[in-house]
């Protein structure tokens, strides 16, 4: 069933941002950031976890236009998934990519073997950010198309760049760089089912800076919840296990 035939706000059906993890070319179920226990996604919407067939069922029950997708062989280091992106790019969703972006050439590249049509943002995350500057230079090329991932674990910060910083502080940091889309996540609520853990933080940075897109996610059981974030001063909202799942736990009180 689309999400758009539920007679929903608008608002709230289109604030949700799939999201397709990939390890080892296919596509997994994220348990609370601790990689190596992710294994393929069982989902109701299709067979199996191939990343084209996964990305085409989304596409078809809920007609999505685009995905946030985590290649974390990229982002821990190992060789890129591209043919994956590829393959979900082919399903007709325009990807944010987060690939252990780390330097404008890496985004360039990255850019390229996708193609730049299928390029919803290009994702560099804290915990691959390796100086301020290259975020400067990644946002002043791709503007719109630049999206940073403040990454978190348990509300601290995954990974500190130059110094001993709080995530209000690194916030204030990317937004100096020229980042208008920032991701706030904390990997310890990922695929747990308990609300996002984000919550007053989404609240007070979405005030201090109203010009930034922002999107929260992990743990989102139901579209009650996302209205929820959208009220806390969210943007998009990430959901990933939800939409595998029984369409009711989903859907909950908001039908």
């Amino acid at each position: 069933m689309l999400i758009s035939r539920l007679n929903l706000p608008s608002e709230i059906s289109s604030a949700v941002l799939p999201v397709i993890d990939l390890k080892e070319g296919v596509v997994v179920r994220g348990v609370g950031g601790v990689r190596n226990r992710y294994r393929p996604i069982r989902s109701r919407l299709c067979d199996g976890a191939e990343p084209g067939e996964v990305a085409a069922a989304l596409k078809r029950e809920f007609s999505f236009v685009d995905i946030y997708v985590a290649d974390l062989d990229a982002i821990q280091g190992s060789r890129p998934q591209q043919e994956a992106w590829r393959e979900i790019a082919a399903a007709g969703l325009r990807l944010h990519l987060d690939a252990g972006l780390a330097s404008l050439d890496d985004c360039r590249l990255a850019a390229e073997r996708l193609g730049r049509e299928n390029v919803a943002s290009l994702v560099v995350g804290l915990e691959t950010l390796q100086r301020w500057e290259d975020l400067r230079e990644i946002a002043a090329e791709f503007g719109d198309a630049a999206t940073f991932s403040l990454d978190l674990r348990h509300g601290r910060p995954l990974k500190i760049v130059g110094g001993t910083l709080r995530p209000e502080e690194i916030a204030e940091k990317a937004y100096q760089c020229g980042i208008r889309r920032i991701v706030l996540l904390d990997l310890a609520h990922v695929g747990q089912g308990r609300g996002t853990g984000t919550e007053g933080l989404c609240r007070d940075l979405s005030a201090q800076f109203p010009a930034v897109e922002w999107i929260t996610g992990g743990g989102i059981r139901s579209l009650e919840e996302v209205a929820g974030q959208l009220a806390m001063g969210a943007c998009r909202i990430l959901v990933c296990s939800a939409l595998h799942q029984d369409e009711k736990i989903f859907i909950s009180q908001l039908q």
